[in-house]
């Protein structure tokens, strides 16, 4: 998980950036593990373990890393590869720090929350590092009973434009990072991956996540007008069982084109 005092990199996105397979990457950082071990070498100021959720919604293993950590791959690298990735790493941080050190434009807002084209959103990417779950295909695909629905709860930006990336970061603020398409939560997407995460058995997201994320979209409703309406707990039928669900509560946002649903579970 990400710590808000230290911004981390998720092993797969600095795989991209060193250009070499996530599983290579993966056993290169558990061999400088094992060296820092030896030599009584706090690993956790580099690297973290975790975990995230394929195609197939199964667990795999992956490292979030730190600046420290960043860095010291960059000394594993050499010539123009380890040029570049040193670059994009230290944009990467850089646009993480702006993001925090800019909150006086957006006063309240966690650096999660971004304001695109007029609109608040949250990145796939940014929600990825802090839950360590992949929403693309995974959450998005049809198949799913219950899935982020594009358009509504999500959407993407680029795939039939060419992006120049300087331009983008100038307009916007923020990287347009290395996928073709930029995909974003709307506030209504956060709380419904939310409810479907916390619905998957296979999923474990910590309370501290799960509040941080809630109270991100929570403190829109000090830049909105926020509207509350709260619904008695219902019923669904699923695998042959009943299952109770908690109370649901829909906040719309503004002018009712943004909603979003909170489920509070209430205890005796």
């Amino acid at each position: 998980m990400q710590n808000l005092t230290k911004q981390v990199l998720d092993s797969r996105e600095v795989a991209g950036m060193v250009e070499k397979e996530h599983k290579f990457l993966m056993r290169d950082i558990r061999r400088y593990l094992k060296q820092f071990n030896q030599c009584n070498i706090a690993p956790g100021d580099f690297f973290q373990e975790s975990t995230y959720k394929d195609k197939n919604n199964q667990d795999r293993p992956c490292y979030l890393i730190t600046k420290k950590g960043c860095e010291f791959i960059a000394h594993k690298l050499t010539g123009t590869k380890g040029t570049v990735f040193t670059a994009r790493y230290i944009n990467r941080f850089h646009e993480m720090e702006d993001i925090i050190s800019n909150k006086e434009t957006e006063p309240g807002l966690p650096w999660f929350i971004r304001n695109f084209r007029g609109k608040y959103i949250m990145l796939f990417r940014d929600f990825e590092t802090i839950t360590g779950v992949h929403l693309s295909g995974n959450y998005t695909s049809l198949k799913r009973a219950y899935h982020l629905t594009g358009g509504h709860d999500y959407n993407g930006w680029g795939w039939y434009t060419n992006i120049n990336k300087e331009e983008f970061k100038q307009k916007y603020g923020f990287d347009y990072g290395d996928d073709q398409c930029m995909n974003y939560l709307y506030p209504c997407g956060i709380m419904k991956a939310l409810d479907i995460l916390m619905d998957d058995k296979e999923v474990h997201i910590k309370e501290e996540t799960y509040r941080m994320l809630v109270d991100g979209v929570k403190s829109l409703a000090r830049h909105k007008e926020v509207k509350t309406v709260a619904h008695p707990p219902a019923s669904i039928q699923r695998d042959g069982t009943v299952k109770t669900l908690p109370v649901s509560i829909n906040i719309t946002i503004g002018n009712g084109q943004e909603d979003y649903r909170q489920n509070i579970l209430l205890q005796n």
